[in-house]
């Protein structure tokens, strides 16, 4: 391969974040376009439960027993309410890092 390729890198299957499907249903109304509303759409909060799992609902259900909330505000109104410490966000990515199989 060395002759044929000038540098190695990790594929973007590897390295990037699964994608998020932003698409929407655009459905006609009257004549009018209108955007249908997604099957899950609202705020919602992220937990963590036993094994790691994480499960995502909405804001006004109840937290699954014994989960930990994902998410917090950072911002409200444009007015920032926490500072994220970054030492603390980095011992949390290594936390979960650790807990990931290694195939190889």
């Amino acid at each position: 391969y060395r002759d044929a390729a000038d540098g190695f890198g990790v594929g973007g299957a590897i390295a990037n974040a699964p994608v998020i499907d932003f698409s929407l249903d655009i459905v006609e109304i009257d004549g009018r376009p209108y955007a249908k509303r997604g099957k899950r759409s609202g705020v919602k909060q992220v937990y963590e439960v036993a094994g790691g799992r994480r499960v995502t609902l909405p804001l006004t259900a109840p937290a699954p027993e014994g989960a930990e909330s994902l998410l917090s505000p950072v911002l409200r109104q444009g007015a920032i309410v926490a500072r994220p410490n970054m030492d603390d966000a980095r011992e949390r990515v290594l936390s979960w890092l650790s807990g990931l199989a290694c195939e190889g």
